[in-house]
């Protein structure tokens, strides 16, 4: 709860801001952003499980790549964007999260933006098992002659504030900058389910389950980030 009243704080002394900020205009925008998440968020039960049978744990802090493109339509002060993200620091671990963001600009200038709102979208972990195994998921492996892969998946929520500065300007369109995002994010995990992926000629066909292990169990996970990059904005009358 401290990391939502402290969010929520930051949120309202900038909408405060709102009054002083200049009128809209009628410039549509089109945002291209690529930045570096840090998540503050972890699983300990898997972490606990992943050392117990000489795998790395999964980051205690999470480093992804994210990717996102939005809309500012003319006259408005809103943004709408859609976005992917993969961890880029763990070895045994693939995650990826797709989703969409809805902000408001408190402060919005032709040089500085500043947004509050929140994304959400869908989340996914996998987790390769190519090295030691519990006797039950050795039978497993042997039974379907395959690696097996620990898989979940949820649903996401990330409220949080967002700044974007445009030092450079090329001509009267484009505009180069940087970004930077704080907030709180939130995933609402499923159980890990084991399976493995199928190869035909060679190469990987959809995760087939083999079923939910006694020995995992469903964790969500909560905690702040941090996230910059670059951005690139296209201004069309």
């Amino acid at each position: 709860m401290k990391g939502w009243g402290f969010l929520l704080g930051v949120l309202l002394t900038a909408w405060g801001s709102a009054d002083a900020q200049t009128a809209s205009d009628s410039t549509f925008s089109l945002f291209f952003n690529s930045s570096l998440h840090f998540n503050h968020a972890n699983d300990p039960h898997i972490n606990h499980w992943l050392k117990e049978y000489g795998y790395p744990a999964e980051p205690h802090v999470p480093i992804s790549l994210n990717f996102e493109a939005g809309a500012m339509p003319a006259n408005s002060r809103l943004l709408y964007s859609v976005h992917l993200s993969t961890v880029t620091n763990a070895s045994d671990l693939t995650a990826f999260n797709v989703g969409a963001g809805f902000y408001y600009a408190a402060i919005k200038t032709q040089r500085f933006l500043l947004f509050g709102g929140m994304s959400s979208g869908y989340h996914a972990d996998i987790i390769n098992l190519n090295g030691n195994l519990p006797p039950a998921y050795e039978a497993l492996a042997v039974q379907y002659n395959s690696h097996l892969s620990l898989r979940r998946s949820g649903v996401s929520f990330a409220p949080g504030v967002r700044a974007f500065w445009y030092p450079i300007h090329i001509g009267s369109v484009l505009q180069v900058g940087v970004a930077g995002t704080v907030g709180y994010a939130v995933d609402i995990n499923s159980v890990w389910r084991l399976g493995y992926y199928s190869s035909v000629q060679g190469r990987s066909d959809h995760f087939r389950r083999i079923g939910k292990p006694s020995d995992q169990k469903k964790v969500s996970e909560y905690g702040f980030f941090f996230g910059a990059g670059l951005s690139l904005r296209f201004n069309l009358q």
